[in-house]
């Protein structure tokens, strides 16, 4: 019997978010035959970590896994705890990123992100060697997986859309050119990343995220709904509560809504940070629109409130190709996005639903055709139950790329 290859991914928590739920799925189809697998993350934990197949090793970074969830409102105390408070010689290599980042506020995330690179490389190397390790998070985990990896091949996911928001080629390019393929999730963020860095073309592969629709029917079975009684259109949202997903449009959009005598209540699946919670409730609050915005939080089985929606939702200024709307195409509901990289290719130019400027007066209008017509919502509906019957789930396709990808980086060494 052929000895299995020793595959390590790469993570950083298991949250109820898209990365997150499209691993599980490649990971239940990823053949076991072919591999022992392992996953380090950063911290052993979030919602989904429970959902993690029994079969494989996960191990948790022994040192340095909170750089993995810095944000702008830890990233001093964690950068202290870790570097620091160990070596106070660390403040002079460190002073001069937060110069620039004073002096130049605009490119602060790509000073950060630089920081943070110079400060992983601070970090211990991992122990072990690997026939392959896989940064399925991408960005930060592939940094790791370049310095502090040893494996005979290195393969990144790119799940964001590179050029948006703006990111540092400087610091990039040379990780993209140490990994031996890069995997892209749709054709959009695929051409886009050719496009802005063309010396990597040839490493890019584009395999779509999985998903289980069988399971998620199942899941929502069991799963938590709505408990107000509200009779109205119910209008959901899965996503963070931060300013990629455009959540400070929602006040100004229902304010608008309302003004058009629609009976609504928008639901939001999904966390952020306390400022931005309290920003968004702040301004529904000024606007008199509290009572038609329910903030549900976070949970690892959002299907419930998905299934008995009347309406989804994604305000999003930029996304690579979010799970959130495959699960919403699943469930048949009718969509409303805003123009990201990938819309046009999940919602095929607008026959699976209706694609807006990423704006509050664009994505209002789109809203509005939808709630004040539930003939256009069944149309949409009956449209996408209908995609859903005629496209195959297309695993086995996908994992056939993947496993392409080894077969090739394997002939190269």
């Amino acid at each position: 019997m052929e000895q299995k290859e020793k595959l390590l991914f790469l993570g950083c928590e298991m949250n109820a978010a898209g990365t997150e739920k499209s691993f599980l799925a490649f990971l239940s189809a990823l053949d076991r035959e072919r591999y022992d697998i392992e996953l380090l993350l950063a911290r052993a934990g979030g919602d989904l970590y429970h959902l993690l197949p029994k079969d494989i090793k996960v191990t948790e970074m022994p040192v340095g896994g909170e750089m993995f969830t810095l944000s702008g409102s830890n990233a001093a105390s964690v950068i202290f705890r870790l570097f620091v408070r160990k070596n106070p010689l660390r403040l002079f290599e460190i002073f001069p990123y937060f110069v620039r980042m004073k002096l130049t506020p605009s490119k602060r995330s790509l000073i950060a992100m630089e920081l943070w690179v110079h400060m992983m490389k601070k970090m211990p190397d991992h122990p072990g060697e690997y026939d392959a390790a896989i940064a399925y998070w991408g960005d930060k985990t592939m940094f790791y997986m370049v310095d502090k990896v040893k494996a005979k091949k290195k393969i990144t996911w790119l799940h964001f859309d590179y050029a948006n928001p703006p990111r540092s080629d400087q610091t990039y390019l040379p990780y993209f050119e140490a990994c031996d393929g890069v995997v892209t999730v749709s054709d959009a963020v695929d051409h886009a990343l050719k496009k802005k860095l063309p010396s990597i073309a040839h490493k890019c592969v584009m395999i779509e995220n999985l998903i289980d629709r069988d399971s998620l029917y199942a899941m929502a079975k069991t799963a938590p709904t709505y408990t107000d009684g509200y009779t109205g259109t119910r209008i959901v949202s899965v996503m963070r509560i931060c300013h990629q997903k455009g959540f400070d449009f929602i006040p100004e959009i229902l304010g608008q809504l309302v003004k058009n005598g629609r009976e609504l209540r928008w639901y939001i699946v999904g966390e952020g940070t306390e400022a931005d919670v309290a920003y968004l409730t702040s301004e529904c609050e000024r606007l008199g629109v509290a009572d038609r915005l329910v903030l549900l939080g976070t949970t690892p089985n959002p299907y419930g409130y998905l299934k008995d929606a009347d309406l989804f939702v994604l305000p999003s200024r930029h996304e690579g190709k979010p799970i959130s709307v495959e699960e919403a195409k699943a469930f048949a509901k009718p969509i409303v996005v805003g123009h990201y990289l990938s819309a046009d290719e999940q919602l095929l130019s607008g026959e699976l639903g209706l694609i807006a400027e990423s704006d509050p007066t664009s994505l209002t209008e789109a809203i509005d055709q939808l709630v004040s017509s539930p003939d256009r919502r069944d149309e949409l509906s009956r449209r996408l139950a209908d995609y859903n019957r005629t496209t195959a789930v297309k695993s086995e396709c996908e994992m056939a790329k993947f496993y392409d990808i080894m077969r090739k980086t394997s002939e190269k060494k």
